[in-house]
């Protein structure tokens, strides 16, 4: 009797243990899937800041004068990799106020307010003219 009661007792202690490895599987489970979650959210915005990159690039060579000719950089290279399609959280645009009259900033700012809808074209402005 007292064979099985110590063998009992063994039983109990590898079943604890067993659960205590049980339990510390599921939390490595855990962060592994956190991880991954991670790791797929931080690639879907390195693939969305190279396509900023690339249309920034785009409408900066837009404004080349012809003193500033230098061979255009080649495109940076995009990854093939795909995130998983997974719906963006992006809060939603608000309607913007309405834009109070030049004089009305000018008077709460400390600097000046550009006024663009008057004067006209200058000399400098025929340098300027699309690049590509």
């Amino acid at each position: 009797a007292e064979l099985v009661s110590e063998i009992s007792a063994a039983c109990r202690e590898q079943d604890v243990g067993a659960s205590q490895i049980n339990e510390a599987i599921q939390q490595l489970d855990k962060v592994i899937q956190q991880n991954a979650g991670a790791a797929e959210e931080m690639s879907a915005t390195s693939e969305e800041l190279a396509a900023q990159a690339e249309e920034l690039q785009t409408s900066i060579a837009f404004f080349r004068t012809d003193a500033e000719r230098v061979p255009a950089r080649a495109p940076a290279r995009v990854s093939t990799f795909k995130a998983p399609a997974k719906p963006a959280a992006r809060p939603t645009p608000k309607a913007a106020p309405a834009k109070p009259a030049v004089h009305a900033q000018q008077a709460r700012a400390k600097g000046f307010a550009l006024d663009l809808a008057t004067g006209g074209a200058d000399a400098e402005d025929m340098d300027f003219r699309e690049s590509a």
